[in-house]
């Protein structure tokens, strides 16, 4: 059902090194037989339907001369333009009549401003009037931002949701009050397997976005009310963008993966990174650690970070490895049998050397998300240390051929070298892009920096 292979960067080690780093490569692809197969999808749109959301975006607004209050504050009124609300229910609207789901797919919708309720319940896709009521609905709210009440109602509305491909969507542009909360529901999405992919646009706090993609195993999009550049998406393609969210949790034909890694005494394992189709970085929380799913027709990837004490030189087991996993289509759960992970270590530095290349191809682009977050924090104090390391992921994602990553890090350092900081919104669309669609690294890359580099560079 789930063909899988695992490699590690190095077929040898040093013998009698201090600690060292070992990454391992598991390759997951379902089979074509499973591939065929159609899972069931439970859908829970997240919408922040807060004051802010109501600013005009797109269009060329004309003022009508009247004003009115909402949330205490005073607008004026005006037409000819849309606002985000206006957007997201255009793109909602769109997604039901597509053609694209049918009774197998249900969609719930929750709001959240200051507080939040759930509009309708999981509802068959094929009931287009009940789900046009509910979408048009968003337009009853306004108040503050509570994120975490919205989650709350997505987990209470797709939780018991079994052989299921579920995904929670969540909209929002703007800051919660709530964060605390937001993580800790996070971790009880990642152990239901429900992957989130967040939205933000606006003045949003991309650092909770990221961990609740990360923790979660989802994904993470920037929007911008303009032009899109780079690995950036414009609001006026939201409905492209939510329907390509749904195409997608249609073909995860394996779903509920989850991982248990033994490890023997002197090895820990230190981090679990999805590097392809997407990224994330999984909390090492609990056994066995939720990772996500595998879609159909492509490859999914993740690279296992162990910490290896010295040792003599001899050939051992170092860890053991299995996976469980569901097979919605065919209502069918699977496993992989504990896998050994043996090394040798050896005398000398001749064999050790020897490196798999494209197990750390897929080391370097897990690892230009680091440099990104190190670049935007070292901005201000120290632009120059910024630009470098925003020098070396940008020859990074070229030589990947990451282009949309490429084009947004060539435009952070322009707007660096220029300004001697980072803005906001470019930080957000830099970090948010790094994490977002990756590269299916195939065959070697030339002139691939040095692994000395990258430790250097990002700690790892």
């Amino acid at each position: 059902m789930l063909n899988v292979a695992i490699a590690s960067h190095r077929e040898f080690l040093p013998a009698d090194a201090p600690e060292q780093k070992l990454f391992l490569m598991l390759k997951l692809r379902p089979t074509k037989e499973v591939s065929t197969t159609r899972p069931s999808t439970a859908f829970t749109f997240v919408i922040d339907t807060s004051g802010s959301m109501y600013e005009i975006v797109t269009g060329v607004p004309q003022p009508t001369g009247r004003t009115y209050q909402v949330d205490g504050n005073y607008y004026h009124e005006v037409t000819g333009g849309e606002s985000k609300i206006d957007i997201v229910i255009e793109s909602l609207r769109q997604l039901i009549h597509s053609g694209k789901l049918d009774r197998s797919d249900r969609i719930s919708i929750v709001q959240f401003d200051d507080r939040a309720s759930t509009i309708i319940g999981l509802t068959p896709a094929t009931e287009v009037s009940k789900l046009e009521n509910a979408i048009a609905k968003l337009r009853n709210f306004s108040g503050g931002t509570r994120m975490g009440l919205g989650m709350h109602h997505a987990l209470n509305a797709i939780a018991d949701r079994d052989m299921t491909c579920r995904r929670t969507l969540l909209f929002t542009d703007g800051q919660t009050f709530d964060e605390e909360q937001c993580r800790d529901l996070a971790k009880q999405f990642a152990t239901n397997n429900i992957p989130i992919t967040a939205l933000g646009v606006g003045e949003y706090n991309e650092e909770l976005l990221i961990s609740l993609s990360d923790t979660t195993g989802g994904r993470l999009l920037h929007i911008v009310p303009e032009n899109a550049t780079g690995t950036q998406v414009s609001i006026a393609d939201l409905p492209k963008a939510i329907a390509e969210e749904f195409t997608q949790a249609q073909q995860e034909v394996i779903t509920n993966l989850a991982m248990t890694v033994k490890t023997v005494k002197g090895v820990k394992l230190s981090r679990i990174v999805r590097a392809y189709p997407s990224q994330a970085e999984f909390p090492l929380i609990q056994e066995p650690y939720p990772i996500g799913n595998a879609a159909a027709n492509d490859e999914t990837v993740f690279i296992l970070e162990f910490a290896v004490e010295s040792r003599a030189a001899s050939r051992v087991r170092i860890a053991q490895l299995g996976l469980t996993y569901d097979v919605p289509g065919q209502n069918r759960r699977g496993e992989l049998p504990p896998q050994n992970l043996v090394l040798q270590f050896v005398a000398g530095s001749d064999f050790a050397a020897q490196v798999d290349r494209e197990v750390m191809d897929y080391v370097q682009q897990c690892n230009i998300a680091q440099l990104v977050s190190e670049a935007t924090k070292v901005a201000e104090q120290n632009p120059l240390r910024a630009e470098e390391l925003l020098e070396t992921a940008r020859r990074m994602t070229q030589r990947i051929g990451n282009q949309a990553m490429t084009e947004s890090l060539t435009e952070a350092q322009n707007e660096l070298r220029k300004t001697r900081r980072i803005s906001s919104g470019t930080s957000k669309t830099i970090k948010m892009g790094s994490k977002g669609k990756t590269v299916r690294i195939g065959g070697d890359i030339n002139d691939v920096i040095l692994e000395d580099q990258i430790r250097q560079l990002s700690g790892t």
